[in-house]
């Protein structure tokens, strides 16, 4: 990991702290995004923080409810409990792959959370969130020129996970672990030269030769083909989101009271 232990510590320290202070709530737990969960981080990459907690039962019932997100300095976004369970039912992609990362603070309802979570997950939510966040990038950045090793990782990395997920069942973030399921000799090149400092100079070689931009639209068309034949429900089964729905509430009465 790039992030030394000790800088983890205070992070954690930190949240902790102002969740207590602002939310009068309880952290679930904490995990480090961007490009270190999504393997290719440079010296130079910002270190994201994402994570989850429950507020205080006053700010759900009472008239001066609390936002349900927290947002700290330097790149820290807290979700309360509901939104994250919320957006991870709809199949968010980014929520998804925070669950299914390595935790740097978790407590044991985390587990729990996240074995619920990974049943439940629905197809269609799934692949929406992934193929659009991949297109976005792709008709953003590619299509219009910004050819740049970062901008292609960004690209591939939502359509193999993406694609990954929908032919496994399982959620993975990392390229590099991606990679050795796909086995794409581009990625690896990209990777080493982002990691070598060069993420913002313009890709050559590969894009010369046509590897990379034939690559992408095959790329999406596979994606297609693994939606349709993927055995995830298209949609989340009812037992399944009331099994969450009890477990959110006696969890809020057990940490932090009826």
């Amino acid at each position: 990991m790039r992030v030394p232990l000790e800088d983890q510590i205070k992070i954690v320290a930190r949240v902790k702290e102002r969740v207590d202070s602002d939310q009068n709530g309880v952290v679930i737990y904490i995990t480090i995004s961007g490009s270190d969960l999504y393997g290719f981080p440079s010296k130079d990459s910002d270190v994201d923080y994402r994570g989850t907690y429950i507020t205080g039962t006053e700010n759900l019932l009472g008239l001066h409810g609390k936002r349900d997100v927290i947002e700290m300095k330097p790149d820290i976004v807290m979700f309360e409990l509901a939104k994250e369970l919320g957006l991870a039912l709809k199949g968010n992609c980014n929520v998804l792959e925070h669950i299914n990362a390595e935790p740097t603070y978790r407590t044991s309802d985390f587990l729990d959370m996240r074995q619920m979570i990974n049943n439940a997950f629905p197809k269609k939510g799934l692949y929406d969130s992934y193929r659009g966040m991949a297109m976005f990038n792709y008709k953003k950045f590619i299509m219009k020129g910004r050819k740049t090793h970062k901008k292609y990782l960004y690209v591939l990395r939502g359509i193999m996970a993406g694609t990954y997920a929908l032919q496994t069942g399982r959620i993975e973030s990392n390229i590099e672990t991606l990679n050795k399921y796909f086995k794409f000799p581009e990625v690896k090149a990209l990777v080493k030269a982002k990691q070598e400092g060069f993420e913002d100079d313009e890709v050559t070689s590969l894009v010369e030769n046509g590897s990379l931009d034939n690559m992408i639209p095959s790329l999406f068309d596979r994606m297609d083909k693994a939606y349709i034949k993927s055995k995830i429900p298209e949609r989340v089964e009812p037992e399944q989101r009331e099994k969450i729905n009890s477990w959110l509430i006696e969890l809020r009465k057990d940490k932090i009271g009826k």
